[in-house]
This record gives structure tokens, sequence and C-alpha cells, in this order.
């Protein structure tokens, strides 16, 4: 049985993460080398499970259980940014209290809670940036809605309306944002009943935040992709030196191939249009190094600096004989040259079943967490030397989820 089929079911469970916008601040005081990372525990059905959130001092070669965790929503994994604010979803399926919770870590790396606000039920909610200290926005997938709200005080105070932007067959929704010259860019799903987009077009919302008002709609139906933005992963939607912004779209999942071209699309700084001349697809991308040629598409990715982006790519025909999607070996971690537009595969790595797909930065390094034959932890990659080590940290549970304050 082919695991593309099993994509539908899947896509609560396994393709939602959490999403944050890397904001120009200092590393609060008093955290130094602390890291935050998420392990997840699925039940034997997939859709629910549970998810453990704990700091660390640093890096150093341990084994973690989850005895120290604090629980967080299964599949809306948690949001930490460079300012010391740490959110808690809910369960994006609704199964846990409807509210996000704003932590800070106290001098021994315990979350102290900080305020929460109350969201309706079911609403889906995937991601936020941080404009300021009195404003953020937060993506409620399944509303169609954008909360405007205070991140110092946790209370409502705008809420942006897209459902207007539905298709007859589709339903919006918002997923991964990034702010720029005083515009928020939301990419929109756009997913039928069965997560799956109805079109290969790009649409992505124009929010002035000065009046946090739609302005527009940017629409691109020429480059062959679409859904920008993997739903709830912040790091799919970023900006280069030049601020260029550069968008990862999903399309299927891999899941159909009458929309299966996904890719990486950009805007240029000072437009506000999509980049015709640029398009890095999948499909017509060799991925060196990897036995398949293709990926299906990429369901995690971190932009590093200098062009390069290190991402999770998914190639289901490296395991064509699973026959359970949640353990399927199937992600690779691989290097994408923006500037080249090309897609090579990072040697060293294990391959990697879904919900172990964390990838972060930390003093150097690109820490990529794996869940695969052998282990479940976090493994490293130093750009400089091309030298992988680990699993360096062990853990319970799939490693969904990495974020470090050390520079």
């Amino acid at each position: 049985m082919n695991v593309r089929n099993w994509i539908p079911a899947m896509l609560l469970a396994l393709f939602f993460t959490s999403c944050s916008n890397d904001m120009p601040s200092p590393t609060p005081k008093g955290e130094g080398e602390t890291i935050v990372f998420a392990t997840s525990i699925p039940n034997p059905e997939g859709s629910t499970g549970s998810v453990y959130l704990q700091a660390i001092p640093n890096l150093n070669p341990a084994r973690y259980d989850n005895k120290n965790a604090i629980p967080t929503g299964f599949a809306a994994t948690p949001i930490a940014l460079p300012d010391g604010d740490i959110y808690s979803l809910p369960a994006y399926s609704g199964s846990s209290k409807a509210e996000v919770v704003r932590y800070r870590l106290d001098a021994q790396n315990r979350f102290v809670s900080k305020g929460a606000l109350t969201l309706p039920a079911g609403s889906g909610a995937s991601c936020i940036v941080k404009l300021n200290a009195q404003k953020a926005y937060l993506t409620l997938q399944s509303l169609g809605l954008i909360y405007v709200f205070n991140p110092e005080t946790m209370t409502l105070i705008k809420t942006i309306d897209l459902n207007k932007l539905s298709h007859a067959d589709t339903k919006v929704s918002p997923a991964a944002m990034i702010i720029r010259d005083g515009y928020l860019y939301v990419g929109l799903s756009q997913f039928d009943s069965k997560w799956q987009p109805r079109e290969n077009k790009v649409e992505i919302a124009l929010i002035n935040t000065a009046k946090d008002e739609l302005e527009r709609v940017i629409v691109n139906e020429t480059l062959g992709v679409s859904v920008p933005t993997r739903p709830t992963d912040a790091k799919s939607i970023f900006m280069d030196e030049q601020q260029d912004i550069y968008i990862n779209c999903i399309s299927a999942f891999g899941a159909d191939p009458k929309y299966h071209p996904a890719g990486i699309i950009r805007i240029k700084k000072g437009t506000h249009e999509i980049d015709t001349t640029y398009c890095i697809r999948l499909d017509q991308t060799k991925v060196v190094g990897l036995s398949v040629d293709y990926a299906d598409y990429l369901p995690a990715v971190l932009y590093a600096g200098q062009g390069k982006l290190y991402a999770y790519a998914n190639a289901y025909a490296l395991d064509t004989q699973s026959k359970n999607p949640y353990t399927t070996l199937s992600r690779v971690p691989v290097v994408i040259d923006l500037r080249a537009r090309t897609i090579e595969r990072i040697e060293g790595f294990p391959v990697s079943a879904p919900f172990g797909e964390a990838i972060g930065l930390h003093k150097g390094l690109v820490v990529f967490g794996s869940a695969n034959k052998e282990h479940n932890g976090f493994y490293t990659y130093d750009p400089a030397s091309k030298k992988v080590a680990g699993p360096v940290v062990s853990v319970e549970g799939y490693p969904s989820f990495f974020y470090s304050f050390a520079k």
C-alpha cells in the first residue's frame, strides 16, 4: 500500500508544527545557552496523543525523559521567540483547553505562566508572529480568522476575518505569517474537506499592520505550486539578508499527482508581487545524493543565512513497503542553495519517520530531531566541517520541536 494514500488522514497529526517570527532582539537575561524542546507521543491511531515541553541548560550529551516537562497541545507544537516568550497552543484537534498560554523561564529553567488568551473551541490555533511588545498576530486555521492580541496582557485587540476569501470548494485557512515593512504576509492554505488543494494556485493575504485590515490578496497561477507555507510552520515563510521573502509551498503533501508540485517561491524586497522568474520546483529539481532523485515536499525548513536553507525532504519512494504512516522512513535532511537553486542530501543522517522533524540552530550548528530505526533524539550538523554527530541528546518520544537561545 502506498503511503501517499494515507495523507489526508495524517495531516492533523503529522504536518502541523509551531510558528514564530525570528525577531532581532537580545537573548533573555539569565537564559544563556538554554534550549527548549518538545517531544510528541502519538496514540496508535496517530490523530491524538501527548506533547511534552521542557527546557535544558545546554546540548551536552544526555538522555531526557518527560518527568520535568509540562504538557502542551498535540499537533500544535510550542512557539519560542528570541525575546524569551514561549507559547503553548491548544491541541489542534480541539481536545484540550482552548487557550494560548504565554510562559517565561525562571533562573532554574522552570516555566512560569504570564497569562492566557482564551480561544473559541476547535479554532485550530497555529501560528504567532510578534510586531512589538503590545501587538502580535495569531492564525486560527479552522475558523478562517486572525486574532490581533496584546502579548504582554494576553488580551484580544481585534479579529480579522478572512472567510470571504474562501473558494466554493475550499475553505481559507490562514497559515504561517511574516512581517515586513509594515505589512503582514499570510499564507492561505485553501484546503478542501480532505485537506487537499483544488488548484495549482498561490494566494497570500496582505494585511496593513497600522490598520490591521486586509489590503489585498497576492495571487500567482503560473508557477505550478500551491498551498503557500506549511500550515503552522513559521519557518516556511522567511526573509534573507536582502529582505526578500521566500515561501515553502507544500501543495498536496505529495498525495495527489494533479497538485503534486511543491516548491519554493519568493517576493522580492520592495514589491508585493510573487516573483514569476523564481521557483525551485521539487518535481524538476533532483536531490543530489538521494537514491530516488526527487522529493515530494519539504515538511520542515530553517533558513540559516548566506542563501542556505536547511530542511527535511520527504520522499515516499524511500519506503514504499511501509504499512504504518506514522513510522514510514521517508524523511532526510537536506541543504538547499536558494541562489544556485540546488538541493543536496546531507550525508551521515539516518532516515527519519514523521513527528521527528525538528530543525534548529545552536552555536553555529544545525540541529535536526530524528526518529529513526535506532534512536529518537537530536543530531547536529556543522556546516563548516560538514560533520554529523549524534544523537547528541536522546529523548523519550519523537523530537518534534527545538529552539536554542544561544547564539
